[in-house]
C-alpha cells in the first residue's frame, strides 16, 4: 500500500446530483490533489440534504488525511455545507468578527432586509477553523483540524474555489517536512499502454516510486509519486523516464502542449498561424488561451468551406475539382496560403472528415490530412484518427500543436 496521505473529494449541491448541472469541481480538486501528492480514494455527489452531508463527512474525516468539500457556503436556504460539517465533527459554530466586517460591504446589494441579514450567515465559523479569505464571491472557504487531519470547506463556484484550492495546496506541502511534489511528464504520440510499458521498464532500476498514467484523446500525462525514494530518487525517476519517452515527451513540468509551443516559439522567435476546416478554430484556441501568445501566434483562418478555402487561402480550384477538400494537395495549399497572408514563419493547416456523416470507401470518416509550411517548403501528411467527432477533432487538434513543437524542437 502507498505511503501517500489519503483524500477525498464532496461536491455538495442538489444540482449536481440530479444533472441541472455539470460538476466540474471534484474533478478538478482529485486532479489538483494527485499532483500534490494524495492518494485520492473518492470523490462523492451530495445532494442539499443535512443528514446526508453530515454522514458522509463523519464517514471520510474519520478515514481520510485531507477531505476537501465544495459547495454550500453561500447565504442562501440550502446553503448548508456549514452546519452539517458542524454536526459531522461535532463541533459548535461561532460568527467570525472580520469575516462579518467584510461582508458589510456586499450589504448594499440587496434590497430585501432579510436578504441582508442572510448574507452574514457566511460568517459562522466552526470552532477550530481557519477562515479562508475569498479573492472573488463573498463565501469564505474553511480549514478544520479532524482527528485524522483536515477537513476543508470551499464555495462551489470554480472561480471563486480554484484560488483558495491553490492557497491550500501550497500551505499543504510547504508545511509538510515530508512532502515531495510528483514529476509529472507529459507526452503525445504515442498510445496510453506504449508509455506504461517504457516508463515501466525505465523505473524497473528506481525503487520507491509509483506511477499513474493520466490518459485523454491524443495526450498523456504521466505522474511519478514519492514512496520512499525521497526528492532525489523522484528526480532521477523522472530522467530516465524522459529518457525512455524520447522526443514524444513535450513537458516534465505539467506544462500543456499548448503552453510549450508558445514558449518555444517565444525563444526562438517564430510566428505560427494556422489554417482550420474540420476543427473549426480548436487550434487557434489552444495558442490564444495562453497568455503572451499574441507575441508569437499572428492568427489564423477557418476555412470551413471550399469557397473560403480559395478565396481566403487562394486553394486552387483545380486542387478542389482533381484531388478534393481532404487531400495532401490541398493541405499544402492551405499551409502556404494562411503563411503568405498572414505574414508567418510556421504555418500549419487541418483539413479531414470529423464525422459522423461525409465518410467515403476512400476516405473514411477520421482522415485527416496536416500540412505545414516554414519558408519555401510544405510538407504533408495524414492521420486515420479514430473516436466519434469530438475525437477526432480533439486529436487532430493535438497533432497540429505537437507538428509546430516538433518542428521548431531543433531551431
Amino acid at each position: 500500500m502507498s505511503d501517500r496521505p489519503l483524500a477525498a473529494v464532496v461536491g455538495v449541491g442538489t444540482e449536481l446530483v440530479t444533472g441541472l448541472r455539470t460538476d466540474t469541481n471534484t474533478a478538478e480538486i482529485a486532479a489538483a490533489l494527485l499532483g500534490a501528492g494524495f492518494r485520492v480514494a473518492e470523490m462523492v455527489r451530495v445532494a442539499d440534504d443535512a443528514t446526508l452531508i453530515s454522514a458522509t463527512l463523519r464517514r471520510l474525516t474519520g478515514a481520510c488525511s485531507l477531505v476537501v468539500v465544495t459547495g454550500g457556503l453561500g447565504p442562501t436556504h440550502d446553503d448548508i455545507t456549514r452546519e452539517a460539517a458542524a454536526d459531522a465533527l461535532g463541533v459548535s459554530m461561532s460568527r467570525d468578527p472580520e469575516t462579518e466586517r467584510r461582508l458589510q460591504t456586499f450589504t448594499s446589494r440587496h434590497r430585501d432586509p432579510d436578504a441582508r441579514r442572510q448574507l452574514f450567515t457566511q460568517a459562522d465559523v466552526l470552532e477550530g477553523a481557519t477562515v479562508v479569505v475569498p479573492t472573488l464571491g463573498t463565501a469564505p472557504g474553511q480549514t478544520v483540524p479532524t482527528p485524522m487531519g483536515h477537513l476543508v470547506l470551499l464555495p462551489g463556484p470554480p472561480a471563486e474555489m480554484r484560488p483558495m484550492l491553490a492557497t491550500l495546496l501550497a500551505t499543504l506541502l510547504a508545511t509538510s517536512s515530508q512532502a515531495v511534489a510528483p514529476a509529472r511528464l507529459r507526452c503525445t504520440g504515442l498510445t496510453e499502454s506504449d508509455a506504461q510499458m517504457r516508463v515501466q521498464r525505465a523505473l524497473e532500476s528506481h525503487p520507491g516510486v509509483e506511477l499513474t498514467i493520466l490518459a485523454s484523446p491524443a495526450d498523456i500525462e504521466i505522474v511519478i509519486f514519492d514512496d520512499g525514494a525521497g526528492e532525489a530518487g523522484v528526480a532521477g525517476a523522472a530522467d530516465a523516464a524522459l529518457e525512455a519517452l524520447g522526443e514524444d515527451c513535450y513537458s516534465r513540468d505539467g506544462s500543456t502542449l499548448a503552453q510549450v509551443v508558445v514558449r518555444r516559439a517565444h525563444e526562438v522567435g517564430l510566428r505560427l498561424a494556422v489554417a482550420e476546416s474540420c476543427t473549426g478554430g480548436r487550434v487557434a484556441a489552444a495558442l490564444t488561451d495562453i497568455p503572451g501568445s499574441s507575441a508569437v501566434f499572428t492568427g489564423g483562418i477557418v476555412a470551413y468551406s471550399d469557397t473560403v478555402k480559395t478565396s481566403t487561402l487562394g486553394v486552387a480550384e483545380e486542387t478542389l475539382a482533381a484531388y478534393g477538400a481532404v487531400s495532401s494537395q490541398t493541405a499544402a495549399e492551405m499551409a502556404q496560403g494562411v503563411a503568405d497572408s498572414l505574414q508567418a514563419d510556421i504555418a500549419v493547416s487541418i483539413t479531414g472528415i470529423a464525422g459522423p456523416g461525409g465518410g467515403t470507401a476512400d476516405k473514411p470518416v477520421g482522415t485527416v490530412w496536416f500540412g505545414l509550411a516554414r519558408e519555401d517548403r510544405v510538407r504533408t501528411w495524414q492521420r486515420s484518427l479514430f473516436g466519434d467527432r469530438e475525437g477526432v477533432r480533439i486529436r487532430a487538434t493535438v497533432e497540429a500543436l505537437d507538428a509546430m513543437r516538433r518542428e521548431m524542437q531543433g531551431s
